[in-house]
């Protein structure tokens, strides 16, 4: 059932049959392989977005304010704001599980250990 739903949904991206190319797809062998699949595929086609390095209390540009992003998750001792507003400061507390949507994108980290997870809107 949750596949099913994830494939319907990602179905009407870019036209592309999701169920046939990952889901049901046997030559992927086993569940790894079709999640690495599945969110390679996001990747690519609908905006999903990794970030990972230190950037040594520095304000490192991922987007610029022209760009919306959601923010999934950072982690703990990581920082985000945006171009128009860098004193405004969210840290781990005030991102995870809200969603955050912002104009461009900045992101503070002193250890290239932690990756932060967005996606363009």
């Amino acid at each position: 059932m949750y596949n099913s739903n994830i494939a319907s949904i990602l179905s009407g991206i870019n036209n592309v049959n999701i169920e046939k190319e990952i889901i049901s797809n046997d030559t992927l062998s086993n569940k790894t392989q079709k999640i690495e699949k599945a969110l390679g595929f996001i990747k690519e086609n609908i905006g999903f977005c990794e970030f990972k390095g230190a950037t040594d209390g520095y304000w490192k540009d991922l987007e610029t304010k022209d760009t919306k992003v959601m923010i999934f998750s950072i982690p703990n001792g990581t920082f985000i704001t945006t171009p128009d507003n860098p004193k405004k400061e969210y840290s781990s507390e005030d991102v995870n599980g809200n969603f955050l949507i912002l104009d461009g994108l900045l992101y503070k980290s002193n250890t290239d250990r932690y990756t932060i997870t967005y996606m363009k809107v």
